[in-house]
């Protein structure tokens, strides 16, 4: 898994509960909150190009508080706050 930090691409190892491997929820690992994050992109679940797979959401955020930067797969329910689709 790639975690993005202060815009370094950081490679770790672990298990599976590492940060957004599960689809996790964005919040800051910093300031251990989700009160200061400004998202930058949100790619909802879709399905994949010339396939029946399912390919995740994601989501990139900074938080404003401590400028930590965060990349990772976010569960399939869940938007940004205040998000809609325009059609």
């Amino acid at each position: 898994m790639t975690i993005f930090d202060q815009g370094h691409s950081l490679r770790l190892s672990g298990s599976p509960s590492t940060l957004g491997e599960k689809g996790e929820a964005p919040f800051c690992p910093t300031c251990q909150t989700d009160d200061y994050l400004i998202f930058e992109e949100f790619v909802p679940a879709r399905q994949a190009e010339h396939s029946t797979d399912l390919l995740p959401a994601s989501a990139t955020y900074t938080c404003s508080e401590c400028g930590t930067f965060n990349a990772h797969v976010v569960p399939p329910s869940w938007r940004p706050p205040q998000w809609f689709w325009y059609s």
